[in-house]
């Protein structure tokens, strides 16, 4: 597992990711096709702007998986760092997410840049909430919060860097 900075010729991998149902069932469902080409443009554009961190996860084949990153967010009115990842069905279940997350929280340590980062799956999400789990977030609540569709219930983990 390997991650790259996002970049515009990763639209490809977008639109698998966020037009699968599968991907984005506990997202409120596929983002439409006009959304996810805003989203690509703003990601691509703010990992160029050392904005963001957003990555591609690489499988051990060196093929797109999926995405990780970190962005600042904002929650009940605070300012937070939030951190966020989907992965291809087809590499789902091989410990991608958990490798990238391990190296992602490596690289935001040494950076210094965080203090706390929140995670935000879906309660009915279980495979992210033990990734979150498995990286060490402790979970402090629950959030609602809509992506697709109306506002779902997700678990409000964070972790101390």
């Amino acid at each position: 597992m390997e991650l790259r900075p996002y970049e515009e010729g990763d639209l490809w991998l977008a639109r698998a990711l966020e037009s699968d149902p599968q991907v984005m069932r506990d997202l409120g469902g596929p983002t439409l096709p006009e959304k996810i080409l805003q989203h690509h443009h703003r990601r691509a554009k703010s990992v160029r702007d050392g904005d963001v961190w957003y990555f591609t996860v690489l499988a051990e084949d060196r093929s797109p998986a999926g995405t990780i990153g970190i962005w600042a967010s904002e929650v009940s009115g605070a300012s937070i760092y939030e951190a966020g990842w989907m992965v291809l069905p087809a590499y789902q279940g091989r410990g991608l997410a958990t490798a990238a997350g391990r190296e992602l929280l490596r690289r935001a340590r040494q950076a210094r840049q965080f203090k706390t980062i929140h995670a935000f799956p879906s309660a009915s999400n279980a495979a992210s909430n033990a990734i979150c789990r498995k990286l060490g977030f402790v979970l402090a609540g629950e959030a609602f919060f809509s992506y697709n569709g109306p506002p779902q219930k997700l678990n409000d983990w964070k972790i101390e860097l």
